[in-house]
């Protein structure tokens, strides 16, 4: 029986649209057990004493099931040419999305916005990197052409960033570091079995997860409000005065982004007023927006969030 079921998750890891398992079931066991992470390759990635990491200059190639992608990466450690880094006039700050999770350089939606409207675009996404980073990483480049910021947010940039707010981020240590990218790579190893049992594991903290009820699971839970006006105090908080540019956030999170338009339209802070919010989530309902394993944008998708945010600058400026 586990060796049957075995060979169905392998079969079903490689041909995904073939699978009897349920969709979501089977996302979920990638993404947890099976997806390599760039951020912990040793041959795309680095040690930074202020921001944990940053990709390693050179070129490397970053590959799951659905997709096997080449980076060329500058000396800043982003996933851009060495000429990006001189005057930009737009600069796009976010995490794996902005980088291009899944897909080739020129595809991500930094480059694509570049090619649109013509603007000199430094894409300075790196995976897993939440606000506070990004606004730290901003320090490090070259403002003097800058007018435009474009902030890609994503829910799992709440933890990073409250603890930033709060003031009690801290880097991670070299050792910290290595021991990650140690434990990743032993997860990657496979061994006989190794699908099924984390199968198991996934039924069971399902079934702990759902007795799991009544004031546990209310203090673990949060509201977009709060998201938003943590959002909002890593702004204010900014390493790099912000005020000077022209600022757009998109997200995939309807709720965030009607949480911190309204969070905004309240605010008094400086860097706060004038933002412009994009809500992405209309990807969606876009078939082929996203891969069906992994939880990242296709070219397609990518293509879509620079249209979107090239017709809202177009908008913006004619008002």
């Amino acid at each position: 029986t586990v060796a049957l079921l075995e060979a169905l998750l392998l079969f079903s890891f490689r041909y995904p649209t073939l699978s009897p398992i349920p969709k979501p079931v089977l996302q979920h066991l990638h993404v947890l057990f099976v997806r390599n992470t760039i951020q912990v390759m040793p041959a795309c990635a680095r040690y930074d004493d202020t921001l944990t990491y940053t990709l390693k200059p050179g070129s490397c190639v970053f590959s799951n099931t659905e997709y096997s992608n080449e980076y060329s990466i500058n000396s800043l450690g982003v996933r851009d040419d060495e000429a990006a880094l001189d005057k930009p006039e737009t600069v796009v700050l976010g995490d794996s999305i902005a980088m291009g999770w899944g897909v080739e350089q020129h595809e991500a939606f930094p480059k694509v916005y570049e090619r649109i409207t013509g603007s000199r675009t430094l894409n300075a996404g790196i995976s897993s990197y939440g606000t506070a980073r990004e606004l730290m990483l901003l320090e490090r480049i070259d403002r003097s052409a800058l007018k435009h910021l474009i902030i890609q947010y994503h829910e799992n940039d709440f933890a990073e960033n409250k603890q930033f707010a709060s003031g009690e981020w801290r880097t991670l240590s070299r050792e910290q570091y290595q021991a990650t990218v140690q434990k990743h790579a032993e997860m990657q190893r496979y061994f006989p079995g190794k699908h099924t049992i984390n199968m198991l594991v996934l039924l069971r903290n399902a079934v702990v997860g759902a007795s799991a009820t009544g004031a546990n699971s209310a203090a673990a839970s949060r509201s977009w409000e709060e998201e938003a006006e943590i959002f909002l105090q890593v702004l204010s908080l900014s390493p790099v005065e912000l005020a000077a540019y022209d600022i757009t956030v998109i997200a995939l999170e309807t709720e965030f982004i009607d949480a911190a338009k309204d969070l905004a339209s309240r605010s008094s802070l400086q860097p706060i007023l004038g933002l412009r919010f994009i809500d992405a989530g209309f990807l969606y309902d876009i078939p082929g927006a996203f891969y069906m394993l992994d939880d990242h944008p296709t070219a397609s998708g990518q293509a879509a969030m620079a249209r979107t945010i090239s017709d809202t600058r177009r908008t913006f400026s004619r008002n």
